[in-house]
């Protein structure tokens, strides 16, 4: 079970509170998978090149850096019901407008896409200012494991549905009825959710009640609680803890969106498998990231339940997820089999999906009451790093003529990680 039956309890509505969460990132990946199954026909109809293709699909992402900060702010501060609200009814809207805004031409729709990226922006942070507040500690692994378990699934859903729901309806049936699903769980969410839970539950800092202090005030000692500085860049610059969480998620998306977005290709042109047989195997990774996350994060719970040292903890799980993809980078490498490659690949998701009880809960540990910004911080620099990742390694493959550079660049942007996170990373609370 999620929460524990002992003093590590979550409030009454947690449980609900996640399960809704955990279905705004499949509203999520949907809508944002979406659009690479249905680009083809959209392609077909209106004739765009394979250049202006490749614009529509990266709006979105450019679209996708501008509110990650702010919407980690308002969260902490105000509360993330209405944040993550507003961000699933607003990127709905765009997901239903897209094909009125392909029809208006191909501006229209680069607008569309962008905004919808700008709406999608507040998920993570807002989930992890809810998190913060409703999902005690001991327990938070798990919580975040299973809604980045979100990740997976809602892409599984769009790249199996998508092709079946336009050969049935047509393209613009797709984004009309996955519009639909976050007006749907919108309804939900405004009548069911609240962004605290009341009571404060007794695990709470007084620190969240207590009167902010100003940005370069010191901690101090309060009624025997210790009240925590707010986070600042400077503090976040001159923060070990986050620097280490910093070079992890940024290492870590590395690889992970050179899988999502080239994987297909790879197998396609350096295996000669059709397109369709490679949509198919590109699934076999992304399934076993829905088993593992929700498995990862159980994992390291149950460890710091048993007493085991949560940052020695971390650092062994993140280190575990790089080790997966550096081997995994370099086994494709030496290997011209196709099932080989899918294998190690799958391997790679698998072990992955480790820093669930790494980097990816670490924000949590170090600014409970922040944890939102924080996230949108990273997130931030996490998101310049995705695209780079794609960017490069089509320059890589134009350059070298073959793919052996990319997976060693990739391998090497693990190791890195992995020295860095292993060296700087921390469990111990330093903000608010």
């Amino acid at each position: 079970m999620l929460f524990a039956p002992s003093s590590n309890r979550s409030p009454p509505g947690a449980h609900g509170m996640v399960v809704m969460t955990v279905l705004a990132v499949y509203v999520c990946m949907i809508d944002r998978i979406a659009i690479s199954i249905a680009i083809i026909p959209m392609a077909a109809e209106h004739g765009w090149t394979t250049t202006l293709q490749g614009a529509v699909m990266s709006a979105f992402f450019l679209g996708y850096l501008i509110l990650q900060i702010p919407a980690g702010y308002l969260s902490d501060r105000f509360g993330g019901k209405w944040v993550l609200g507003l961000g699933v009814i607003f990127w709905s809207l765009f997901t239903l407008l897209t094909p009125v805004a392909a029809m208006l031409g191909i501006s229209t729709l680069l607008v569309c896409r962008f905004l919808m990226g700008v709406a999608e922006s507040v998920t993570w942070p807002s989930i992890y200012a809810l998190y913060s507040q409703w999902i005690h500690p001991d327990r938070r692994a798990s919580a975040v494991g299973l809604m980045n378990s979100g990740i997976a699934g809602g892409s599984v859903i769009a790249l199996i549905c998508t092709p079946w729901i336009i050969s049935e309806w047509s393209w613009q049936g797709a984004f009309y009825l996955y519009g639909l699903l976050g007006v749907v769980w919108f309804i939900f969410w405004i009548y069911s959710a609240q962004s605290r839970p009341s009571p404060l539950p007794e695990w709470r800092s007084i620190a969240a009640l207590a009167p902010q202090l100003t940005p370069e005030a010191p901690p101090v000692v309060a009624a025997g609680e210790q009240i925590y500085p707010r986070l600042t860049i400077r503090r976040m610059l001159h923060s070990r803890a986050v620097w280490a969480i910093a070079i992890a998620h940024i290492s870590i998306n590395w690889s992970l969106y050179l899988i999502l977005s080239w994987f297909p290709t790879f197998v396609n042109r350096e295996m000669g498998v059709d397109l369709q047989t490679a949509g198919l195997l590109a699934l076999a990774p992304t399934v076993i990231s829905l088993v593992m996350a929700p498995a990862a994060g159980r994992l390291f719970d149950r460890l710091v339940s048993q007493g085991y040292n949560r940052r020695t903890i971390r650092r062994v799980m993140q280190s575990v997820a790089f080790a997966g993809i550096t081997l995994a980078m370099l086994a494709v490498t030496l290997t011209d089999s196709l099932m080989l490659s899918v294998a190690v690949i799958t391997l790679s998701n698998a072990l992955g999906a480790f820093s669930i009880g790494g980097f990816a809960t670490n924000h949590l540990d170090i600014a409970p009451n922040q944890a939102g910004l924080l996230m949108g911080v990273t997130n931030t620099l996490a998101a310049v790093s995705s695209g780079a990742s794609v960017f490069v390694s089509g320059w890589i493959q134009d350059v070298s003529g073959g793919w052996d550079a990319v997976f060693y660049l990739a391998a090497l942007v693990s190791v890195a990680g992995a020295f860095f996170y292993s060296l700087l990373a921390d469990v111990e609370r330093e903000f608010d």
